[in-house]
């Protein structure tokens, strides 16, 4: 489980790095597409902020959540030819089968969400609310990944 979480942890790392040169999406809809994230949730009394990646790789979307400091706070898989979601690890005090399943029905809405186009999911009963704003790409114009006007 650890070697998972790593190998989960690497990719993150892996795919934040590389340069994306792809149009405006805000959901991997093809093969080898990746999509980044501002990402908070907040649960009333509590809030959880980081970045969210979000890949399309064999034929389904992998994502993952970790704050700032890269702990790993979510990470799932969205299978679309079943539309299911599974989620594969959970930050420990989430970790509760009851919060999980809450979870993993938010997250399926939230994808939905994020295929129409929208940034913002809130769940009425338990007043959770999942907001992923896309992060900005690189500028592949320029090569340097600045854009222009803030050279100096």
């Amino acid at each position: 489980m650890r070697r998972f979480l790593l190998s989960i942890s690497i990719l993150c790392i892996t795919l934040l790095a590389a340069p994306a040169a792809r149009a405006q999406n805000t959901f991997p809809a093809t093969e080898g597409e990746k999509v980044r994230y501002s990402v908070q949730i907040d649960f009333g009394k509590a809030y959880l902020s980081g970045i969210g990646i979000m890949a399309y790789v064999d034929g389904e979307v992998l994502g993952s959540v970790f704050n700032e400091f890269g702990v790993s706070a979510l990470s799932f898989s969205y299978n679309p030819q079943k539309d299911k979601v599974k989620i594969l690890s959970i930050i420990g005090k989430l970790n509760k089968w009851y919060i999980r399943g809450v979870v993993k029905k938010d997250m399926k809405k939230v994808i939905a969400v994020l295929k129409e186009g929208g940034t913002t999911y809130t769940n009425q009963k338990y007043h959770i609310t999942y907001t992923f704003q896309q992060l900005k790409n690189d500028n592949p114009s320029t090569g340097s990944g600045q854009d222009e006007n803030s050279k100096l």
